[in-house]
């Protein structure tokens, strides 16, 4: 059987990452209050990060006038072994390791997401996975803002410093309160 080391692959994926076109698309920033529609990536491990990413998309629906907040996970698993709480379900997705092709692009259950123009994609676990890499790469999204992402500076439009001993919760709770707080538009 020819098996292929994964340092091998992620190689390769990281070269085609590199050397993949940039993504035609309308460039605007804008605050919280001023937008419709908001895209939330983040890897999924856990039933716990689900409820805690659902209870942030609400808070962004109710506090700032959101009218539509997609929440997509990416799921380190095959399609048959994802967890019942990740059901896809109206501003619900996901996408997993079923779901990319050979050197870790997400090809299937992403596409009508990656064209929408949404006012913001807003990536909670930058440098995380090169599948979340590729979509934050392919996505139409009119502003992108993460973390510090030390892998894929100019796929971002905001980029956030990160402080020391900050954990995953004040790190996008920043974000959030910079894109409340932001003069955008």
């Amino acid at each position: 059987m020819n098996v292929i080391p994964r340092k091998i692959k992620e190689r390769v994926a990281q070269t085609v990452l590199q050397l993949s076109p940039k993504v035609d698309r309308l460039r605007r920033g804008s605050s919280l209050r001023q937008m419709e529609s908001v895209l939330i990536l983040y890897t999924d491990h856990d039933e716990t990060k689900y409820k805690l990413v659902r209870d942030i998309g609400t808070y962004i629906k109710k506090e700032f006038g959101v009218k539509r907040v997609m929440r997509v996970a990416y799921i380190e698993q095959e399609s048959k072994f994802i967890p019942a709480w990740h059901l896809r379900k109206l501003e619900t997705d996901y996408f997993c390791k079923s779901d990319l092709n050979w050197f870790g692009k997400p090809v299937r259950n992403v596409d009508p997401l990656l064209q929408a123009p949404f006012d913001a994609l807003i990536h909670f676990d930058p440098d995380a996975s090169l599948a979340l890499d590729f979509f934050v790469m392919a996505s139409k999204a009119k502003m992108k803002v993460a973390n510090h992402s030390k892998l894929r500076k100019k796929d971002y439009d905001i980029l956030l410093p990160t402080t020391k001993g900050d954990n995953w919760r004040q790190r996008n709770h920043r974000i959030i309160q910079f894109l409340a707080e932001s003069p955008l538009s």
